[in-house]
């Protein structure tokens, strides 16, 4: 199969970001998931 991209998708965690990654791995694009650190845990105590 050939590819027709490369596609960011932002991963939730959720299983929403997890079947979009899939179906667009499915149908041929170069899938690159990326998250967000938000929360600091050692600086939290």
């Amino acid at each position: 199969m050939s590819k027709k991209g490369k596609v960011l998708v932002a991963m939730s965690g959720g299983i929403d970001s997890t079947v979009t990654a899939l179906m667009l791995h499915q149908q041929g694009y170069e899938v690159v998931g990326i998250t967000m650190k938000t929360w600091d845990y050692a600086a939290s105590g």
